[in-house]
C-alpha cells in the first residue's frame, strides 16, 4: 500500500496561503490609496476653487461689465450727454450715484433707460464679502482717449476691487491681457472714492492706470494688482466712456 507523504500536503497548501496574503495586501493598498485620494480632494475643495468654477466666475464678471458698457453706449447714441448718464440704483450702497428713478431715461439701471438689471458680484469672485461694482470718475487709463493727468482726461470706468488672485489672472487670460510671470500686471494705485455722479462737472483726477504697467497701456479692460495696498489688492476695471 502506498503511503501518503505529509510533505506533499504542505507543498500543495503553500501557494494558496501566499495568494491569500497577496490579496490582503492588495486590498490594504487599495484602501489606503482611496483614503489618500479622498483626503486630497477634500483638501483641494477647502483651499480654493476648481478651474471650471474660476473660469465661470471670471466669464460672468466680464459678461456683466459688457452688458453695462453696451447700455452706456446705447444711452450715448440716444443723445444723452456724458455728464448726464446716471448709475443710480436702489441695490447699490453708494448714495452718491444719485436718486434712482429721478431721470429714468438717463439711468443705466432703469427699465426706461439702459434697462440693465444690477447683479452683485458672485460669491467667490472677491476676498471681501459684500463687494460692489463701482462706477468711477477720478482715474484715467494710459493711452485710452486723452492722457493728460488732469480731470478733463479722466475716463468713466467700472471697477471691482479685492478680487481673488486666481480670478484676476483668469480674467486677463480670457481678455488676452498678459500676466507677467504668471501674475497680473502691477500698477501703483487707483482711486476708488470718486464715484461718477451725473452733474455739470462730475470728473476729478487722482491716478493714471497703465503709466507703470506696460501691459495696461491702451487696454480698456483688464485686472491688475494695486501695489500700494497692504496686502496687494487685485482690481478689475472696464472703461465705459473714454475721454
Amino acid at each position: 500500500m502506498q503511503k501518503h507523504n505529509i510533505y506533499n500536503c504542505k507543498t500543495h497548501n503553500a501557494p494558496q496561503s501566499g495568494s491569500v496574503i497577496f490579496y490582503v495586501f492588495l486590498a490594504i493598498a487599495l484602501m489606503a490609496g482611496l483614503a489618500f485620494a479622498v483626503s486630497q480632494n477634500s483638501r483641494s475643495a477647502s483651499s480654493g476653487l476648481g478651474d471650471d468654477r474660476i473660469r465661470l466666475l471670471a466669464t460672468e464678471t466680464i459678461g456683466f461689465a459688457d452688458t453695462v458698457s453696451k447700455a452706456v453706449t446705447q444711452l450715448r447714441l440716444r443723445g444723452i450727454a456724458v455728464n448726464a448718464i446716471s448709475f443710480a440704483n436702489p441695490f447699490l450702497s453708494e448714495a452718491q450715484y444719485g436718486v434712482y428713478n429721478a431721470r429714468p431715461a438717463n439711468e443705466v439701471f432703469n427699465p426706461s433707460g439702459g434697462a440693465v438689471v444690477y447683479q452683485a458680484p458672485q460669491d467667490g469672485v472677491t476676498i471681501a464679502p459684500n463687494a460692489e461694482y463701482l462706477f468711477l470718475a477720478g482715474n484715467e487709463i494710459e493711452n485710452i482717449g486723452r492722457t493728460c493727468g488732469a480731470a478733463q482726461c479722466s475716463d468713466v470706468i467700472m471697477v471691482l476691487s479685492g478680487l481673488r488672485l486666481d480670478i484676476c489672472t483668469q480674467i486677463n487670460d480670457l481678455l488676452g491681457v498678459p500676466n507677467p510671470s504668471g501674475v497680473p500686471p502691477m500698477d501703483t494705485n487707483i482711486d476708488l472714492d470718486d464715484v461718477f455722479l451725473a452733474a455739470v462737472d462730475p470728473f476729478s483726477y487722482n491716478f493714471t492706470i497703465g503709466d507703470e504697467a506696460a501691459a495696461l497701456s491702451g487696454v480698456a479692460e483688464a485686472c491688475f494688482t494695486e501695489t500700494t495696498s497692504n496686502p496687494d489688492i487685485h482690481t478689475y476695471y472696464k472703461v465705459l466712456m473714454p475721454r
